[in-house]
């Protein structure tokens, strides 16, 4: 959810129960409004009525018309009644012309003419039918919510699309943002301090991000060029030291495991290396590479050299796969996934490589469960005891399929470790 949609949303609810408090007070303001202009008009007319009674006994009578009427009853010695008191009501009337019952506002009171008489005089008034009204007031009110609402969603839909689009631009410019690669400079002015505020905190990480990627990345070149001669030196010797003839078999077992711990800090230092130019992107020289082809030829290559595990090989589901990368890298992804699957298989084990028109497959049996995925492609993440394995070799295939923007996926079924790779269509 965007955070303009959340925010609206949020905002709806204290909208809607003030809006609904907001026209409960109005109701019962204006019923009590009514009420009382109702009941000041009823004395009104009660004035004018004892007024006249005292005048003129001939007023001592009911008195009936389409807006109010009036009753005047004379009241016994027995009842117990106070003289002056106001009492109001509603009640309704029938009213003939209409067919119905209407809402009226009544006054009672008690007054005494001059010769001693008491009487009860009750005022009727028409006034406003409740239901009515209410129904009315709340259309009104369900009309002007509706349209308040309205507003207040354009207008801070707008206003917050407006003062946050610096945010948006920013988010923008980081989801583009690689380290290591080059990138426009942000530019992302605005008046709001909490923005410029970020602004320059997330310029300032990326910054940093990018110097340490560098020094990082420079380290690592250097080490793999600098290590590279004195490590063919040490190979050299150790193989001129093996040819002594004045050496024990002792000494040559030790040279021999020297020779092979060399040889893997070679590997490992070409595998850095390589990795270091793919992450620098200079690898430049891209053209069409049959990767079907490619696979055929260095499969007669690694069955050579894995002869004594008689591993069988199957490649009858090879299908032409055509894809456009640089010629060393397809050769790097192609060599380290096979390889992978020579050097983790067991004895009298079984791979089998499939090819379509956008998909590679290669899957192995061997003798460990199913891996870690979390570490499975990572740098150094190692799940096998092998001394010939430097935990580089699928960090180099994710790195090319990065690169590519390729897929690339692992599955542990029926005791094979299958590893796929989904080419984009282009």
């Amino acid at each position: 959810m965007k955070l303009i949609h959340y925010a609206l949303k949020h905002l709806l609810f204290p909208f809607f129960l003030i809006f609904t408090i907001w026209g409960v007070v109005f109701y019962l303001l204006v019923l009590h409004e009514i009420e009382d202009e109702t009941n000041d008009t009823l004395e009104n007319h009660k004035e004018q009525i004892i007024r006249s009674a005292l005048r003129d006994s001939t007023f001592l009578k009911n008195h009936d018309d389409l807006m109010s009427r009036y009753f005047i009853r004379e009241v016994s010695e027995d009842e117990d009644v106070n003289v002056g008191e106001i009492r109001f009501f509603d009640s309704t009337r029938y009213v003939e012309i209409e067919l119905e019952y209407e809402p009226v506002r009544v006054l009672q009171t008690y007054f005494r003419t001059e010769d001693g008489r008491c009487y009860e005089l009750l005022v009727e008034i028409s006034t406003l039918e409740k239901d009515d009204m209410i129904r009315t007031i709340a259309m009104s009110m369900g009309i002007l919510y509706l349209l308040l609402i309205i507003c207040v969603l354009l207008v801070n839909h707008w206003t917050f699309r407006s003062s946050t689009r610096p945010l948006y631009k920013l988010l923008d410019w980081l989801d583009h943002f690689r380290v290591g690669q080059p990138h426009e400079p942000l530019d992302n002015p605005t008046n709001i301090q909490e923005f410029r505020t970020l602004n320059q905190v997330v310029e300032e990480s990326t910054r940093r991000s990018t110097e340490l990627y560098n020094k990082q990345k420079q380290f690592v070149e250097n080490a793999a060029h600098e290590l590279q001669t004195p490590l063919a030196v040490c190979v050299n010797r150790l193989e001129l030291l093996a040819e002594n003839p004045d050496c024990t078999e002792r000494q040559l077992d030790e040279i021999a495991s020297l020779h092979q711990t060399v040889c893997g800090i070679i590997r490992l230092n070409r595998s850095l290396l390589l990795l270091s130019r793919i992450d620098n992107r200079q690898f430049p020289d891209e053209k069409p590479i049959r990767l079907d082809r490619l696979i055929a030829a260095r499969l007669d290559d690694l069955k050579m050299l894995h002869e004594e595990q008689d591993i069988k090989v199957d490649t009858t589901r090879l299908s032409p796969l055509m894809f456009q990368m640089n010629e060393s890298l397809a050769s790097a992804l192609i060599l380290n996934l096979l390889r992978n699957a020579f050097a983790h298989n067991r004895q009298d084990g079984t791979i089998v490589v499939e090819t379509s028109r956008n998909r590679l497959s290669v899957a192995n049996t061997s003798n460990q469960p199913e891996l870690d995925r979390d570490r499975l492609f990572a740098r150094f993440g190692k799940q096998s005891q092998r001394s010939d394995s430097n935990g580089l070799g699928l960090a180099i295939v994710k790195s090319i399929a990065d690169l590519y923007g390729l897929r690339i996926s692992y599955n542990y079924k029926d005791g094979m470790h299958i590893f796929r790779i989904i080419f984009p269509e282009k």
